[in-house]
């Protein structure tokens, strides 16, 4: 009995030391982004849709492990996320001169309704439990999309290998914690996909920046080398 008890201890330390290390690897995960969208000036290449996207998931998975009081330690790197999407959400609109659209505003108040709605009781919960399976193909989708521009261009230098990795480890250290914590299939699920769909991302740009020809730059065409004939003058008196 002291033996069950010491190994239940042991991996319940393994999870919280998992979770920590999880909880960690994404406090800066957006930070890259946003200041180069604010030294830039400009958000040229993101998609507000694809924002909107990042956001509802976000907000779905935190409000359903929230309102499920599920341990804060399985969960906490959504909100952490989803507060550096909000600054970046905030920036594209910006540059994208959209802030002062009345659907901007509207959408905004509309969010922050429900969200309160639900963390305050006034929603029922089990509306996001039926939400929960639509953030699977909402980071599909967004992630089947890195792929198809890695093979469309045959270029993967702009994929940072190191972000997919972290993204596949910690996706899959969430397997093992949320077993740990509380066991819930749907969650489970749902980082199961996400890593095997990270990995997709992860070996396709392994794949193209190791054993693909990079294309040449796009620039001013090579010119032909060009041959000068030499031809003598021909005089006659």
């Amino acid at each position: 009995m002291n033996n069950f008890t010491m190994e239940e201890h042991s991996i319940k330390a393994i999870s919280t030391l998992m979770s920590a290390m999880t909880i960690t690897s994404c406090l800066f995960l957006k930070i890259p982004q946003i200041m180069s969208i604010m030294e830039r000036r400009s958000a040229d290449g993101i998609y507000v849709q694809a924002m909107v996207m990042e956001v509802t998931g976000f907000s779905i998975m935190t409000l359903y492990n929230f309102t499920n009081s599920y341990s804060i330690m399985t969960y906490m790197e959504y909100p952490i996320i989803l507060i550096q999407v909000y600054i970046l959400f905030y920036y594209v609109l910006m540059y994208k001169r959209l802030l002062h659209l009345p659907i901007v505003r509207i959408a905004t108040i509309a969010y922050i309704g429900l969200v309160a709605g639900f963390m305050l009781g006034l929603l029922p919960k089990i509306i996001l439990a039926y939400l929960v399976p639509l953030c699977t193909p909402l980071s599909g989708f967004a992630k089947v999309t890195y792929v198809y521009g890695i093979v469309k261009s045959s270029n993967a230098d702009a994929v940072s290998l190191t972000t997919w990795i972290i993204s596949v480890l910690t996706n899959l250290s969430r397997i093992f914690t949320v077993y740990v914590d509380s066991g819930d299939g749907k969650l489970m699920f749902n980082f199961l996909v996400s890593s095997v769909l990270s990995a997709g991302v992860l070996f396709t740009a392994i794949y193209y920046q190791s054993f693909v020809p990079r294309p040449p730059p796009p620039g001013r065409p090579r010119r032909k080398p060009s041959y000068h004939r030499h031809s003598e003058s021909m005089h006659y008196d």
